[in-house]
């Protein structure tokens, strides 16, 4: 088991590197800056930084297998008068700040102390985007460039809260044997900040979660917490068999679907008490074996630099055969996620002809949702788009449909990128739209240009459009495991 939880490190490192928009270089380099907040950097080349509501102090090194020899590099480049500087970035903002030129305490390290405000004057709590930092020695040559993360501590929203009774090493491996599945949602905006859950089988019970601010690097930074009594304050007699299902983390909510019910947190920007405090959605009709094939869909975008109109959706479906006794097997809601609407509209009654609804997303960004239907009758699955009419999805859909092969035969889920807004669909093969051609109207019958992917051998990403033969592309991080 141990192993197993090994392995699922190693995957989860490779998961946030990909999501954060940086390409570390993987080949071993001779020669890169280790920074740290502490005196003694760690030999890494990638550098991760936090800041407080004191001043953000970073200390570099030349790292080289040689101590002396890194050391004599140091004293070469301080008496020449050259000393790295650290660049800090994100959509909004862009500053240099240089190292002092003389060694820290006559070490091989030079030393930085950026005062908060030269950074940002803000502290309220609100969904903030992580910074991008690099640190140089000459901005270009790419000269001992090392690249990390900076991450405020004081305004992210789910690190202020404490999400239940804290749990030891022991008590976590405790869990191992009864484990069977993970699950892992980051934050929208810092990429570093991500919670851990775990899923168990049948004979062990209870809901637990770990929460990093340094998106795992670090096996001991993560805490675990229990919020296993939390939920049960929620619930009545029911007690046996609870476990996680799904989560999902928007800007401002963390939302849990158990076997037991959906659990939603108050708003975290507004912390009332240091212990999180859960609410439970109810859907009339609806049990355990319905909550056990349930799945959450979060159309996730960073609120940084929000629009007035802009919202977090959350959708829920259920993977039941619906009957004219419900209203739908999928429900959406936006924040503060208080009140489900069905996702098909009211106006379709009939069960005979009804589809199954895979998942729906709302775009915001052209006030559309989006379905994806499976027939498993004629085992066809085909993408429709519907406009909303406060925040109802109409009946009929704003373009025809676009209808898959029959080869893809088992849709699992669909995902719009975070920062493209590729639309993705996957299954047993993976489509993608480079273009969202569902909102534009063209001569004739709308066209979309899909591509279509699979992986090969968990080394390879292979692509093909319409009868383009097979090209291998270059391997991402997220499916490419060998």
């Amino acid at each position: 088991m141990e192993s197993l939880l090994i392995y699922v490190m190693i995957l989860l490192l490779n998961v946030f590197e990909f999501s954060s928009g940086i390409v570390y270089n993987k080949r071993e380099k001779e020669n890169h800056f280790v920074c740290s907040s502490e005196e003694v950097p760690t030999d890494s080349q990638i550098i991760k930084l936090f800041l407080s509501m004191d001043s953000l102090k970073v200390y570099c090194s030349i790292r080289h297998e040689n101590k002396d020899t890194s050391r004599a590099r140091l004293s070469v480049f301080t008496s020449g008068g050259l000393a790295p500087k650290l660049i800090i970035s994100n959509s909004t903002y862009l500053e240099d700040f240089h190292f002092n030129l003389s060694l820290f305490n006559n070490r091989a390290l030079w030393f930085i102390d950026i005062p908060r405000e030269s950074i940002t004057v803000n502290t309220d709590i609100a969904a903030v985007e992580e910074w991008i930092i690099k640190v140089t020695m000459h901005e270009g040559l790419n000269i001992y460039d090392t690249e990390g993360t900076l991450l405020d501590l004081v305004r992210e929203p789910i690190l202020q809260w404490t999400l239940g009774p804290e749990m030891s090493n022991s008590q976590v491996k405790n869990l191992f044997p009864h484990l069977i599945d993970i699950k892992v949602v980051k934050c929208p905006c810092a990429n570093d900040v991500a919670l851990f859950g775990f899923i168990l089988n049948s004979t062990y019970n209870g809901v637990y979660i770990g929460k990093t601010s340094s998106g795992f690097w670090e096996y001991n930074e993560t805490t675990w917490y229990d919020l296993t009594d939390i939920i049960y304050s929620q619930l009545k007699d029911e007690h046996q068999g609870l476990t996680i299902i799904d989560m999902v983390l928007t800007n401002h909510f963390l939302v849990i679907l158990t076997s037991l019910g959906l659990f939603v947190s108050s708003d975290l920007r507004y912390p009332v008490t240091s212990q999180m405090q859960l609410s439970r959605a109810d859907f009339c009709g609806f049990e355990r074996v319905d909550y056990i094939k349930g799945k959450l869909w979060y159309n996730e975008k960073c609120f940084a630099n929000k629009e007035s109109f802009e919202v977090d959706y959350v959708t829920i479906t259920f993977d039941r055969k619906r009957t004219l006794s419900e209203s739908s097997s999928c429900f959406y809601s936006k924040e503060p996620f208080l009140h489900w609407l069905p996702c098909l509209p009211s106006i379709i009654t009939s069960a005979r002809f009804l589809p199954h609804v895979v998942t729906f997303l709302i775009d915001q960004e052209t006030k559309t949702g989006i379905y994806l239907f499976h027939n498993r009758n004629s085992k066809r699955t085909y993408v429709s788009v519907s406009v909303l009419k406060n925040e109802i999805p109409n009946s009929q859909p704003k373009f025809p449909n676009f209808q898959f092969p029959i080869s893809f035969s088992n849709p699992v889920g669909m995902v719009f990128h975070p920062r493209s807004h590729f639309l993705y669909v996957y299954g047993n093969q993976v489509w993608s739209h480079k273009i969202y051609s569902f909102v534009i109207r063209v001569s004739g019958p709308a066209s979309l240009d899909w591509v279509t992917m699979y992986i090969k051998n968990r080394s390879s990403l292979l692509i093909w459009r319409g009868e383009v033969d097979v090209t291998t592309i270059h391997c991402l991080s997220t499916v490419c495991l060998g």
